[in-house]
């Protein structure tokens, strides 16, 4: 559970060893129990452009917490790539 606002990693592995997308964030809580991912700091073009590529390839991240605490997630488009709706989705198998 997070508080109002924390910081974490947005990650997008292809495969257990490969990571390709690696995306410092600030969550904050959103009042319908989403939580909005905002970069820190904001996207380049190419990254935003990236983002959307994975997110379109496959939307389930990983939320990695500065404790090394996971929660996995799923990750919607937004007209702001730097501000994204995430939802939990499970708890990996750790």
């Amino acid at each position: 559970m997070i508080s109002d606002e924390e910081l974490a990693q947005l990650e997008w592995w292809a495969n257990p060893s490969t990571c390709l997308a690696r995306i410092p964030v600030i969550l904050e809580a959103a009042h319908d129990g989403t939580w909005i991912a905002v970069a820190s700091p904001g996207l380049d073009a190419e990254t935003r452009e990236n983002l959307r590529f994975l997110v379109d390839l496959g939307p389930e991240f990983s939320l990695r917490f500065k404790d090394g605490s996971i929660t996995l997630v799923v990750v919607v488009h937004s007209d702001n790539a730097n501000r994204l709706r995430v939802r939990v989705t499970s708890e990996p198998d750790v």
